[in-house]
């Protein structure tokens, strides 16, 4: 089993209690891992692969190869970067030789992965709060560059109310800033054909980022099964302390 290009933490307490540790696993080596099942992880717009460090050890212990790395600028710099970059980028991601292929997309990952799925045909989908793949009209258009690093920590810990000091400060020194004409086009709408897989929506009661309402009516699209989380935010199911135990519950669902 592996950990490809994620902060793994261990689980059931605090990040502040626990030395932080980085695997990466070089690309050379990703057919390794022969027939594991295998969860591409993509992270939100702003975060990286980081996002996902309280889900990848719950997943790891149940026997499936973690791939959640950062996305990256394409080669004309942040500014010029396109969504193709992106799904490119997570198409590169997937082993060659894989068991079951599970794609994850959490927020601006959420239609990064419904577009990639044409090509990689997954077995499964997972979105966390995705930004609906038909758009999100009225949206205001964002700069060539949105800046996100350094930015107010107050910001950062409004934004994660269920999540500790340590996870806040980590998640606050490594925020990013995002390419502006990715949000756009996301803003607009992908549209990609709805994936034959089945797929699971996690909804939180209480994010401002992407309403309940809109996740609710991505589902019923996608005909995807839905799991409510009350009172998490929009980061919630990933970086709140109750993230472990969503994590788990996605495994559960995951089973055959």
């Amino acid at each position: 089993m592996s950990f490809e290009g994620v902060a793994s933490v261990g689980t059931g307490c605090s990040v502040s209690a626990i030395a932080l540790l980085v695997l990466y696993v070089p690309a050379s080596q990703s057919d390794a891992v022969g027939t594991l099942d295998t969860v591409i992880m993509v992270h939100g717009a702003g975060g990286g692969g980081w996002e996902y460090r309280l889900w990848a050890p719950i997943f790891h212990k149940a026997g499936w190869n973690v791939v959640a790395r950062d996305l990256v600028p394409g080669r004309g710099g942040l500014a010029k970067t396109r969504v193709e970059d992106y799904i490119r980028q997570i198409v590169a991601w997937t082993p060659k030789r894989h068991g079951r292929l599970v794609l994850v997309g959490a927020s601006m990952g959420g239609p990064l992965v419904l577009a990639a799925a044409r090509r990689l045909k997954p077995d499964a989908i997972v979105l966390v709060n995705p930004v609906p793949e038909i758009g999100m009209p009225g949206r205001k258009s964002s700069p060539p560059i949105v800046r996100w690093a350094n930015g107010p920590f107050a910001d950062t810990v409004a934004a994660m109310p269920e999540s500790d000091k340590a996870m806040q400060v980590f998640a606050w020194k490594h925020w990013r800033d995002e390419s502006g004409a990715v949000l756009n086009r996301l803003a607009q709408g992908l549209r990609p054909a709805r994936p034959r897989c089945r797929v699971l929506m996690i909804v939180s009661g209480k994010d401002t980022d992407v309403a309940p309402s809109l996740s609710r009516a991505t589902a019923r699209r996608l005909r995807a099964g839905i799991k409510t989380l009350p009172q998490a935010s929009h980061v919630g199911p990933l970086l709140g302390r109750d993230a472990p135990t969503v994590a788990s519950s996605v495994v559960k669902w995951l089973r055959p």
